[in-house]
């Protein structure tokens, strides 16, 4: 139990210091000069080496457990704030992204692989509820909080405060490995690793759910790339950018939080239905949106869809996988994520940069539209069931 606790704190002040950056690399991008591309590779460099060490460190976590992973992940933090401090060109803030993607990596991925070794099926669906609860409790704090040092103090104040948040995840130092958390293999072997990634994505289910992973983490990449700039573009102060920022997140955790209940009272078809087109809505009208009153309600509404795809995606891919191959399958499931967020700001700054902001919202919900066919009306019965 105190294991579960640390991570769970640990998580959550991962996310709250991510909270704090994330709303802003775009904007101080920006006013580092860079134009809509530029801020594109900005944003996606902080996904670029995690999509080709997702399978391999997936693998890490099962043979030399989360304790060692996540403590790494810290020590990359607390880098990736100390250049964030002293950050006055855009290259410094592209070494910052890349060190804080493989951060998130091993973040997520490890406190993952620990919730899915969890033997029992409802401990493990509270499990991941509670793990998304934390990152959308701390991205909840974070945006506001890197609003007000950013609005009133200037971008180096908010990077002391999330160099203080990162150090602050140093309490996973009385982290205690347990049998189940190391793997017994006495070697690592990448290529095993990588055939059995590829075993897994050759499972028609477990394609499926990295699809919609992809799809959703497509969308929803706008808040960190080029919502913001959506928002300052319509005069709003950087304050403002990050309250509305984090409501998404607040609409995503008070979501997170009946969860389980959600589970048990619809099937799975019926939650994807209804969070799928809550984001299609929401994304396919925030560029026709000019007040702040509109923004706060379209931005809920993503919040909310958001917030019950990626719980259940977790459920899907741990209900579908060997809990001896946890790590991995989290590690490939990873892999779409960052996938979509290396390819999502890219491509839609170059859609930016050639006939502008609205039409990179509309090819964002385009993509989840497309999706949502193949997934609901085409193959419905590629959803996964409950592992027992």
């Amino acid at each position: 139990m105190m294991n579960m606790w640390l991570i769970l704190i640990s998580f959550t002040l991962h996310f709250a210091r991510h909270g704090v950056i994330f709303p802003f690399i775009p904007l101080l991008a920006e006013k580092m000069g860079a134009g809509p591309t530029t801020i594109g590779f900005i944003v996606g460099a902080f996904s670029l080496i995690a999509v080709f060490l997702s399978i391999p460190l997936g693998g890490l976590v099962d043979r030399f457990g989360v304790k060692r992973l996540l403590l790494f992940g810290v020590l990359c933090n607390i880098v990736n704030a100390a250049i964030l401090i002293h950050t006055d060109t855009v290259l410094m803030l592209i070494i910052a992204q890349l060190i804080a993607g493989i951060a998130f990596l091993l973040h997520v991925v490890a406190s993952q692989a620990f919730i899915s070794r969890l033997p029992d099926a409802l401990r493990r669906e509270k499990g991941f509820g509670w793990l998304s609860f934390g990152a959308a409790a701390g991205q909840s704090l974070g945006p506001i909080l890197g609003g007000i040092l950013v609005g009133r103090y200037d971008y180096p104040a908010a990077f002391w405060v999330v160099l203080g948040l990162s150090s602050a995840g140093l309490i996973l130092l009385w982290l205690k490995d347990t049998k189940e958390s190391i793997s017994t293999k006495s070697s690592y072997n990448p290529v095993q690793d990588a055939r059995q990634a590829g075993l897994l994505a050759m499972d028609p289910k477990v394609w499926m759910i990295l699809i919609f992973t992809f799809g959703i983490i497509f969308a929803a990449n706008l808040r960190a790339s080029f919502l913001p700039v959506l928002l300052r573009g319509e005069g709003l102060t950087e304050f403002t950018v990050g309250v509305l920022i984090s409501i998404f997140a607040i609409m995503a955790t008070s979501i997170r939080l009946v969860f389980g209940k959600l589970l048990n009272a619809f099937n799975r078809k019926k939650i994807l239905t209804v969070s799928m087109l809550a984001i299609i809505f929401a994304v396919g009208l925030l560029p026709s949106v000019d007040s702040v009153s509109g923004f706060t309600i379209l931005i809920s509404l993503f919040g909310l869809g958001f917030g019950m795809t990626q719980p259940l995606s977790m459920v899907m891919i741990a209900d579908l996988t060997d809990p001896d191959q946890s790590g991995l399958a989290m590690g490939l499931r990873f892999t779409a994520i960052m996938l979509a967020g290396l390819l999502s700001p890219i491509f839609l700054g170059l859609i930016i940069e050639s006939i502008g902001l609205s039409p990179a919202f509309y090819v964002a919900a385009l993509v989840v539209i497309i999706i949502g066919i193949r997934m609901l009306i085409i193959r419905p019965d590629l959803i996964p069931g409950r592992r027992r």
